[in-house]
């Protein structure tokens, strides 16, 4: 950032990847409309769409533009979902990984899971344990259970009460 002018080509791949999304998001949004007021030309790939779809950056302005991969997503179950190697203009508005998941064989019950995560997510609501942790099948003890129990139903364990904290100790005193 630093060294850019007007002249530089700046190439950036996946800013932010492996670090909380919020950070990523603010600091790539920042490092491009940073370099975007320096005039120089950027090639970015991210998956961070929230800097679109927030209305952090605008896509056609302050010399921005977005494009995006084409991929094709098939209408029925006979066909599969496929990359077309083509960039479109504007902003993606997902990025079709749970279809290709699926193409990929991902199980349908971790697709379905990823999809109830996904929609609590993009609605803002706590996302609910996973049913299938909490099923007797896994031979888990009562004081696991209520240790798993307590752990996500807890929004927070930074902000965890006292009461929170020592009830999850003596639970898991009895595993």
């Amino acid at each position: 950032l630093r060294k850019s002018t007007p002249h530089s080509l700046v190439l950036i791949d996946e800013f932010g990847k492996g670090t909380n999304p919020a950070s990523g998001i603010s600091l790539l949004s920042a490092a491009m409309k940073k370099l975007s007021s320096i005039g120089c030309k950027v090639v970015c790939t991210t998956h961070f769409l929230e800097m679109f779809s927030l209305g952090i950056l605008q896509h056609g302005e302050g010399g921005i533009h977005a494009l995006q991969m084409a991929v094709h997503i098939p209408v029925s179950n006979s066909e599969l979902p496929r990359p077309l190697f083509k960039l479109k203009d504007g902003v993606a508005s997902s990025s079709a990984g749970l279809v290709c998941a699926e193409a990929a064989g991902v199980s349908k019950t971790i697709v379905g899971r990823a999809k109830e995560v996904l929609a609590g997510f993009q609605e803002g609501a706590q996302v609910p344990p996973c049913k299938a942790i909490l099923q007797p099948k896994l031979q888990l003890s009562n004081g696991a259970k209520d240790a798993l129990r307590l752990f996500l139903e807890v929004e927070s364990w930074q902000d965890a009460s006292d009461e929170q904290v020592k009830l999850m100790q003596d639970n898991v005193s009895r595993i």
